[in-house]
């Protein structure tokens, strides 16, 4: 066997094997992300089903043009007020939503919201892919 075989030979296998192993990643980082959409769709209509008058209630706020921005809110009751805000907040209210807890800890829990409370009331930031799905609903 001469020398000039056997780096001829070395480099087909490497690149064969490069190639390979490229396709495989790349079909299964495909299949995951086919996987990942359907997850987050099967998620999206398990919140819907689960907590449909929250749910209606924050479609109908960003239906607004005005509170497209708005991505944080507070859950009080509609009895309390809040003092300063810094920022646009929609407020939720726990005596006209019953289930609004459970809600929204099934939120925070799924990564729909961040708790971002600064002091006595719990005040929530919505993550992007909630607000997307809430606006394309």
């Amino acid at each position: 066997m001469d020398f000039f075989s056997l780096v001829v030979g070395f480099l087909i296998g490497t690149a064969t094997g490069a190639a390979g192993n490229y396709m495989a990643d790349r079909f299964t980082d495909s299949r995951r992300e086919k996987k990942q959409v359907k997850e987050n769709e099967r998620l999206w209509r398990e919140v819907e089903a689960r907590f449909p008058d929250l749910i209606e209630e924050m479609k109908e706020d960003f239906s607004n043009p005005e509170h497209r921005d708005t991505r944080a809110f507070f859950v009080k009751s509609s009895k309390t007020s809040i003092g300063f805000l810094t920022e646009p907040c929609f407020q939720y209210h726990t005596d006209k939503l019953p289930n609004l807890q459970p809600a929204v800890l099934f939120l925070e829990r799924e990564g729909f919201i961040s708790d971002i409370t600064p002091g006595n009331c719990p005040m929530y930031r919505m993550h992007e892919h909630f607000v997307d799905h809430l606006i394309k609903s």
